[in-house]
């Protein structure tokens, strides 16, 4: 018989892996479909009434030095982040989650075990707190260069600057184009920060939900990102406020 502690998953152990853990439940759920590694190997573990459902991935290809080296490979990091969004939505339909960020590592069963056992009481009382939710993200995206041209467009420190460089001496100008790009980013912060906070309020003044919102510069990330936690009656509502 199997302990509840045991690891339990759908393929022989494999050497040299550590844990992708996708998410906490309160029960243990091993989800179907594809896992980050494009196996459809999953492991859950229980220890004192929490449980963490992981893939076991090779060592080598999720180490923290090929995260580092792959972290502009948007191509890459879509693709995981797409199989470990869909993990957790097969999880939402099977119990109560709470989502872990991507590429969220344990070394081992040891490690993953320590830190359930260590953040025990925490987890539960979260637990009790998302009873019956759900978990969306909502990313925000701008196209670069449109996003470019129209801070220009709208900022009037940054249209001085743009047209005093074209009648500017090559020296200055190089220089006055450092100065613009510096700019460039202040306002492109603030004006983020803006835009996703009208966003936020728009989706609270609507719906029943807990909201989270993360600049790109909080999540060091491509992409700013609001993180809605709803009732499970009230997607259909946010599906349409999407709309």
């Amino acid at each position: 018989m199997i302990s509840p502690a045991s690891f339990l998953w759908h393929t022989q152990h494999v050497v040299d892996t550590v844990l992708y853990v996708y998410a906490i439940t309160r029960e243990p759920a091993t989800p179907g479909g594809e896992a980050v590694d494009r196996t459809s190997h999953f492991g859950s573990m229980s220890t004192d009434g929490v449980a963490a459902t992981f893939t076991p991935v090779s060592r080598e290809e999720f180490s923290q030095e090929v995260i580092d080296r792959r972290s502009g490979d948007l191509e890459w990091l879509g693709a995981i982040g797409y199989r470990h969004q869909a993990v957790i939505a097969n999880l939402m339909r099977m119990t109560d989650v709470i989502p872990l960020r991507a590429f969220s590592m344990f070394s081992g069963e040891a490690a993953l075990r320590d830190y359930l056992r260590e953040n025990r009481e925490d987890l539960l009382a979260i637990l009790d707190r998302v009873g019956g939710k759900q978990e969306w993200t909502l990313r925000v995206e701008f196209e670069p260069q449109r996003w470019s041209e129209a801070l220009i467009d709208h900022a009037d420190s940054l249209r001085g600057i743009a047209a005093e460089m074209q009648s500017a001496s090559e020296g200055k100008a190089f220089l006055l184009r450092k100065k613009l790009e510096e700019e460039k980013k202040r306002a492109s912060r603030e004006a983020e920060q803006k835009i996703v906070a009208e966003i936020e309020q728009e989706i609270t003044s609507r719906l029943r939900c807990e909201t989270i919102a993360e600049t790109r510069q909080q999540r060091d990330g491509a992409f700013p990102q609001i993180n809605v936690l709803i009732d499970r009656d009230e997607e259909a509502k946010l599906v349409d406020l999407h709309s």
